[in-house]
């Protein structure tokens, strides 16, 4: 094999060291405690990315929140891709109900398969860490590129995305030619991404006595008569698109039910208002705007149908969060070259898929019309589990991938 220096000179127990220490990094975000997001697991990497002699960028995106943007340049002039991993993982929740300590990165065998168990040993720390040893082995075998690679690591990929919306908004990414997006997917190649629409209705009631209820408005009703219509609304969609072959079905979820919405709740009264959040998840065939204008509708029709009474329905609508759907096509030459490194390392061809959810790699297609794929290592079912693991043998193999995709890629070797 042409890069076959490249592969020998990855350094499989430092690159299994390295996720082992980020993983002990808690670096789960709460806006309530000072200190508790993503700054010592940034300083970590971004100290090693210096040491090992990459040009690194700390880009603050919000205070104490800061981006890693890591250059690894060729001999000339060429292409730009983009490898994306996140520094944020969610909450561990109850670290009793674990088999091993959350962030201890224990490693252990299971049927004679050696794993390792942590908040973000699948998703995504571990992935991040294959990206990184592989950019750090082509640069250690001083083998010939054009063009740049570029490690984009992001913060607060679990929230609102602030981090990829900042690295855009900056400019970081005007010169990006391809990305692959670093999260659990079992090594599959994700060339379509489930857009995700996030909703949140509030119903307004009158306030009484249970006992009385008359004498009062129950928003509550209203609730159940939206929920309903979105049933309706979800299965009209489902027949109207059918099953997609990557994504599955669409889906109408309501999420978070309050009532009220502020205050304490007490079983003898009638709250003054009740608050609904929709967590909305589309595929190709579907327009968000068009989404929004029918689920205003259904308020809007409510409120004519509904306009006396003691169900008399009045309800605002607001839109939290919006992430289309995002489709590559197999003939983009990212995909081509991740197909080719993929054949080399596994010695078969790859599956195609699609991400139930949206990443990063959303903003990236939907505001830049970037190239995405999506792929790494880990069992795409474990993100956000207890006792969340990831396979040894899986991140060496995902590492060789991404360090043969770059290579691939930029020296037009995808045919």
């Amino acid at each position: 094999m042409k890069y076959r220096k490249v592969l020998d000179i990855l350094d499989q127990e430092a690159l299994i060291n390295f996720t082992k220490d980020i993983v002990r990094i808690e670096s789960v975000f709460n806006s309530q405690v000072e200190g508790m997001n993503e700054t010592k697991v940034t300083e970590y990497i971004s100290k090693f990315l210096i040491k090992e002699g990459f040009e690194v960028h700390i880009d603050e995106v919000v205070p104490g929140r800061s981006n890693i943007i890591a250059f690894l340049r060729g001999h000339e002039e060429g292409k730009t891709i983009l490898f994306e991993g996140h520094q944020d993982v969610v909450s561990a929740g109850n670290y009793d109900i674990w088999t091993y300590h959350p962030f201890g990165g224990a490693i252990v065998k299971i049927n004679g398969k050696e794993r390792m168990y942590g908040r973000g040993t699948n998703d995504t720390k571990g992935n991040l860490a294959a990206a990184i040893f592989a950019a750090k082995a082509i640069k250690d075998s001083r083998i010939d590129f054009g063009g740049n690679i570029i490690l984009c690591i992001t913060v607060d990929e679990e929230g609102l995305m602030t981090g990829i919306k900042d690295f855009i908004k900056k400019g970081w990414a005007d010169k990006v030619d391809a990305a692959v997006i670093c999260e659990p997917e079992e090594k599959n190649l994700c060339i379509f991404q489930k857009g995700a629409l996030r909703i949140e209705i509030i119903v307004h009631g009158t306030m009484s006595h249970g006992a009385m209820p008359l004498s009062g408005n129950d928003p509550n009703w209203g609730v159940a008569k939206i929920i309903t219509e979105l049933r309706k609304l979800e299965n009209f969609e489902k027949d109207r698109l059918q099953k997609h072959d990557y994504l599955g079905w669409p889906s109408f979820t309501p999420t978070m039910l309050r009532s009220p919405v502020k205050g304490v709740a007490q079983i003898n009264v009638v709250p003054a208002d009740s608050y609904l959040t929709l967590d909305i998840r589309t595929i190709p065939g579907q327009d968000h705007e068009a989404i929004k204008r029918q689920i205003k509708g259904i308020i809007n029709r409510l409120q004519k149908q509904y306009p006396d009474g003691d169900e008399r329905f009045n309800a605002t609508m607001k839109i939290l969060d919006d992430r289309p759907w995002t489709e590559t096509s197999k003939d983009e030459p990212i995909v081509k070259a991740i197909a080719k490194a993929h054949r080399n390392i596994m010695n078969k061809e790859a599956i195609y898929n699609g991400v139930p959810g949206a990443t990063n790699g959303t903003f990236l297609s939907c505001l830049k019309n970037i190239p995405v794929i999506v792929t790494g290592a880990g069992d795409r079912e474990i993100p956000h589990q207890v006792d969340e693991w990831i396979e040894l043998q899986d991140l060496i193999e995902i590492s060789k991938i991404y360090a043969l995709t770059a290579l691939y890629f930029l020296n037009g070797e995808y045919e």
